[in-house]
């Protein structure tokens, strides 16, 4: 029994996709094998990152002490000439924000501290609607 030449070379294609198949089975394999590698020495990576900076956190929170730095400062005040900081240092009166006044709800609304002083504006943003004078 012979083959027709379409039926051989039909064959032949086949099998060269087959093994074309296989062939790049076994690439994305390996290429999933190299990226699960990859992603778990990124994880240990990460980890021991995490575990230096909870490291670095302490070491801050010792050196940042309050304890140990006015132990520092009454050894080597003299040396550096460090003074105790006063409240006009960090900020003065002028660049503080207003103080708010707290919000009484069983404050006279008739009184002028709670009033509405301008009655063209109901709200802060909605102006007072327009009245029709009756004639």
């Amino acid at each position: 029994m012979k083959l027709s030449p379409v039926l051989r070379s039909l064959d032949i294609f086949m099998i060269a996709l087959l093994i074309g198949v296989v062939i790049w089975t076994f690439k994305v394999k390996h290429d999933s094998e190299v990226a699960l590698d990859r992603v778990a020495k990124l994880e240990k990576k990460i980890e021991a990152e995490e575990v230096e900076i909870d490291l670095l956190k302490s070491d801050w929170g010792l050196l940042t002490s309050p304890a140990r730095l006015e132990k520092l400062v009454e050894r080597y005040g003299e040396q550096l000439g460090l003074q105790p900081t006063t409240p006009a240092q960090l900020a003065d009166t002028a660049t503080l924000p207003p103080v708010k006044q707290e919000f009484d709800p069983f404050a006279d609304p008739d009184q002028p501290d709670y009033a509405n002083t301008d009655s063209s504006v109901t709200t802060g943003s909605v102006a007072k609607p327009q009245q029709e004078e009756v004639q």
